[in-house]
């Protein structure tokens, strides 16, 4: 049985947005309509409605009222028997990201859950769609193609096929035998063709290798990159993934491997958390947020394998995978929220504060993304000593739950955990559930490296400040600081330090002295205030993985085990 077809009229592309059609065959007296609150990998609720305009109803072709519910959902009522109901929308397309909806007069994208509303009665039911389009622009989509336009198999399908449109490039490779598309919107200059030419099939393949397999579990995979001025962010999906990337960093060796280690995490997202799925998304319940404990596996262990990956399909150096992971060593121990909020609390808190940032965020949270990668560094080197590796956890998980479409849970972890070691369990809850410091230096020395500070030249404040519309602003204040102890906030403007103007976040710390007094002049609230700045001794601004030049040859070998990944 057919279910809901819909009509897209992208012909208007000038006004930033595009009307919608609905069609579909009543099944039953009273039918509901929604529109996703959120979209599935981003766990944030973005409230698609709000760029919702005009929605009408016609039931056998006369006008009916549709009777609002919630903010997302709607009832039409007192329905004839296989009644021909037909909806009609617009919605605004001015939000340019990889979860949202974009249209101008040279491009277009458009993510599902953004403009697709779900008949809930035929949600398993098959779904088409046709476009209409300005003359001249191309369509890209992981959607199966008919005469009419598209297909997909279910209203979750549909949702989890974005539609790249306009002015687009493609590049096609294969991997174990099934077709890639790489296809690029709003590059500027010319594009390094050749190089993804070469890059892309490796890096597929070495994700395949990791999970012990000749080919990906997509059948026809298409990644969508949109190029931009300074954007960055990514969205998985079944067979495909849409990235967004900043024309800028391309132009960049260190920007072109961050390019490549995007591609690599979404890539392999088709495994880990689109099939290989924790159990509170199964379903998908799209209007309502979920509590996810499981999203330090399912995005912590994706983002410390995307760095890897692009080592181990040889498309970095050692040195270079050194740097990017010091950087994000760096940026965990430079947290205070470390200290504050366990992994399995910014997991389940992801709906409320990972995507809601404000200049207090560091002071209160950490990344479940961020120390996830290092959790999992820590779970891949404890299983490595042992002849095993982190690679085998998730091929167990994945032929347990993944590959049969089940669920998993945090229990289901801990149990494969356990089996691979059974002292494996404590050190984990450990790492999950406190707050206290990972023992990141003693299984970095395990493989023959050292985790080194590098001091600050200046003296300690805890606070960082911007210069814009020509006020030097506090932008972030330290927990526990001397900035906090002085009682300033963010937004807080920097006057004088000692009667010495300020105007430069540069200029404020060569004035500063370890242990000594500073009569900081500030304003706050349109009042001139005066408070006393106690610096500190200088701290780590930042820490460098480096070769322990005494390493044994033990320790040599596992790095090098760690380094060359799973045998192909």
């Amino acid at each position: 049985m057919l279910g809901p077809t819909f009509q897209l009229d992208l012909r208007h592309p000038q006004s930033h947005s595009f009307s919608v059609q609905l069609n579909f065959r009543a099944q039953q007296q009273r039918e509901s309509v929604a529109l996703p609150s959120w979209t599935p990998g981003s766990y944030l609720e973005r409230d698609y409605v709000r760029h919702l305009e005009g929605l009408q109803a016609w039931v056998n072709g006369q006008p009916v009222p549709l009777q609002r519910q919630s903010r997302h959902l709607w009832w039409l009522e007192d329905l004839p028997p296989g009644a021909e109901v037909e909806l009609r929308y617009s919605l605004l397309a001015v939000e340019a990201s990889v979860r949202t909806n974009w249209l101008d007069v040279e491009t277009g994208f458009l993510t599902g859950a953004a403009w697709a509303m779900a008949v809930e009665s035929q949600r398993w039911l098959p779904q088409q769609l046709s476009l209409q389009c300005p003359p001249g622009w191309s369509v890209a989509t992981s959607l199966e193609s008919t005469p009419e336009g598209w297909r997909a198999a279910s209203y979750d399908v549909l949702v989890d096929s974005p539609l790249a449109l306009g002015d687009l490039h493609t590049l096609h490779f294969e991997v174990g035998g099934v077709p890639h598309r790489w296809v690029w919107q709003g590059l500027q200059r010319p594009s390094p063709r050749q190089s993804w030419q070469q890059q892309l099939p490796k890096i597929c393949a070495a994700t395949c290798a990791l999970l012990g397999a000749e080919r990906p579990v997509s059948d026809d995979y298409l990644f969508i990159t949109r190029f931009s001025a300074t954007g960055y962010g990514g969205l998985e999906h079944d067979d495909g993934c849409a990235l967004m990337f900043s024309r800028r960093e391309l132009a960049t060796a260190a920007g072109q491997r961050q390019l490549l280690q995007l591609a690599a995490h979404e890539y392999l997202h088709q495994w880990n958390v689109r099939r290989l799925r924790p159990v509170g998304l199964r379903p998908y319940r799209y209007g309502q947020a979920v509590l996810i404990p499981e999203l330090w596996f399912a995005e912590g262990v994706t983002s410390y394998y995307d760095q890897l990956i692009v080592l181990q399909a040889g498309l970095c150096s050692e040195e270079e995978y050194l740097e990017d992971l010091s950087k994000d060593l760096s940026r965990f121990l430079s947290t205070p929220g470390r200290h504050v909020q366990s992994l399995l609390e910014s997991a389940t808190e992801a709906w409320v504060k990972l995507y809601r940032r404000d200049a207090h965020s560091d002071n209160q949270q950490i990344s479940y993304y961020l120390k996830g990668a290092l959790v999992s560094l820590l779970l891949d080197l404890h299983l490595l000593a042992q002849g095993q590796g982190l690679h085998v956890l998730l091929q167990q998980l994945w032929l347990r739950f993944g590959r049969v479409g089940r669920g998993y849970s945090q229990a289901d972890i801990e149990q494969l955990v356990g089996e691979l070691d059974p002292q494996l369990p404590a050190l984990l809850h450990s790492w999950l559930s406190g707050v206290d410091d990972l023992p990141l230096s003693g299984y970095l020395k395990s493989v023959g490296l050292d985790l080194l500070p590098d001091p600050a030249e200046s003296p300690y404040s805890g606070l960082q400040s911007t210069f814009q519309e020509g006020q030097l602003t506090i932008s972030k204040v330290d927990r526990d600081s001397p900035a906090e102890l002085a009682g300033l906030s963010p937004g807080d403007e920097l006057l004088a330090l000692d009667a010495e103007r300020l105007r430069s976040p540069e200029q404020l710390p060569p004035l500063l002295s370890a242990g000594g007094q500073h009569e900081l002049l500030f304003c706050r609230d349109g009042a001139v205030r005066s408070t006393a700045l106690r610096p500190s001794t200088p701290q780590p601004c930042r820490w460098s993985l480096r070769l322990d030049p005494n390493a044994s040859e033990a320790a040599c070998h596992l790095r090098r085990s760690w380094f060359q990944g799973p045998a192909r």
